[in-house]
């Protein structure tokens, strides 16, 4: 199986990177890149967008984001590369889960959720400042803009079906307001939509819309973002 750092390699290749961001990147993510729950979304069953799977889908946000840093000022691009890294690291596959949920409890509007609470719990030293702890969440959390979010409000009740709402119990207070805070920012009923405050957040989110758009080969991967169900993506991991 391909490592973290063999793909990341790869896309270095993919996108003519020079050897001295080479190392700006890599320090600035290799403790998420490194970690077994970071491989584990490298191989089967997490496919993100048709045939890719998420751990190459987050390096390439990854890169993408780090171009469009160097060409803005006053940015933090090591704040913005950890959002690249941790804004999809959600629970479960969700191409062809079987599981049938209320609208905006659906996979697209709650898995920034999901992916702060994994986040904040994996790797807690990366959560060791409130403002940056601010600018992480709050990117991850309004990613999918213009696309809204499902407002986090409670941690006593399931009722936003997260998948890892045990792992929710562990998130530090600070940044379960922090999340709580964020993703109830301009809401409208059930959901938030707004974009990121921080610009970190903001060009990551662009990023993510061109790599996502690059991704998709075909109609099976665009209804999939609308039905769940990738008919090509079975047939694939049958032959």
């Amino acid at each position: 199986m391909k490592t973290g750092i063999d793909v990341l390699d790869k896309l270095f290749d993919k996108y003519k990177i020079p050897n001295s961001d080479r190392i700006i990147i890599f320090d600035s993510i290799k403790n998420i890149l490194l970690h077994d729950e970071f491989q584990r979304r490298l191989k089967d069953p997490f496919y993100h967008h048709g045939n890719i799977m998420l751990g190459e889908h987050i390096l390439q946000d990854v890169i993408v984001t780090y171009l469009l840093c160097k060409k803005n000022g006053n940015i933090n691009i090591s704040y913005a590369l950890k959002i690249a890294m941790m804004h999809d690291l959600y629970t479960r596959p969700w191409q062809n889960s079987g599981v049938k949920k209320e609208f905006f409890h659906r996979h697209g509007f709650v898995h920034p959720i999901e992916a702060v609470i994994n986040s904040s719990v994996w790797f807690q030293d990366e959560f060791n400042d409130s403002k940056k702890s601010e600018i992480i969440i709050d990117g991850i959390v309004h990613h999918m803009y213009p696309l809204p979010v499902t407002s986090y409000n409670s941690y006593d009740e399931n009722i936003l079906q997260l998948y890892n709402y045990e792992l929710s119990k562990r998130v530090r207070p600070d940044l379960r307001e922090i999340l709580i805070d964020s993703s109830n920012r301009s809401r409208i009923g059930e959901v938030s939509l707004t974009r990121s405050k921080f610009k970190e957040g903001r060009i990551m989110s662009f990023a993510d819309k061109i790599v996502s758009i690059s991704d998709i080969d075909g109609t099976d991967s665009i209804t999939s973002l609308i039905t769940g169900k990738n008919k090509r993506l079975l047939k694939n991991r049958m032959i």
